[in-house]
């Protein structure tokens, strides 16, 4: 029983610290693996954004955590739940635990290259 009740605290701990947001300073995940979604934005909320990613498989992709502001390729930046739907955007993100956090959102150009296109 004592077994149980030390694995049960153990994925709890896990589990809560996988819902913690990242910080604003940081641009990549804890141990540097990520993934890129170039894509669309479909909605933002106050529990979620989703976006339409065109890489590889077309796919629509919903991130419970995200960063407050996002870059413009001109250097400055705006709130993230400013962007309206139809904005082309180039998102950085890991998943853990079938959980998706955004870590860095920069509005992009589709015609572009590198951070702000989706050209690589």
């Amino acid at each position: 029983m004592k077994r149980i009740v030390l694995a049960f605290a153990a994925v709890a701990a896990l589990a809560a610290g996988s819902f913690s947001a990242p910080s604003a300073a940081s641009t990549l995940p804890p141990g540097g693996k990520s993934k890129d979604c170039h894509g669309y934005m479909l909605h933002v909320s106050m529990q979620n954004i989703r976006v339409h990613c065109i890489d590889g498989v077309p796919a629509d992709l919903s991130f419970l955590s995200w960063p407050k502001f996002t870059d413009l390729p001109n250097g400055k930046t705006v709130q993230t739940k400013s962007l309206k739907a139809g904005t082309p955007v180039h998102v950085i993100f890991s998943q853990s635990l079938g959980i998706r956090h955004a870590y860095k959102v920069y509005v992009a150009n589709p015609k572009g290259h590198g951070l702000f296109g989706f050209k690589a």
